[in-house]
């Protein structure tokens, strides 16, 4: 999964913003198990690209 992150700063527009414990707590309290959550960013054509959380997780 691919989420904006809180590092990402607000825009005047733009989704929701999750960090890494707002993650842990979503998905462990649901019976998933978190593999890996790794910073990256949105490729695209915004300068500078916006900050994103790559997320693996398995039930």
């Amino acid at each position: 999964m691919k989420c904006f992150s809180e590092k990402e700063p607000l825009r005047d527009t733009g989704p929701y913003r999750f960090s890494h414990d707002m993650i842990k707590k979503i998905f462990e309290n649901s019976g998933f198990k978190i593999q890996s959550i790794r910073d990256t960013v949105y490729q695209g054509t915004l300068n500078p690209l916006p900050k994103a959380l790559f997320i693996v997780i398995s039930k």
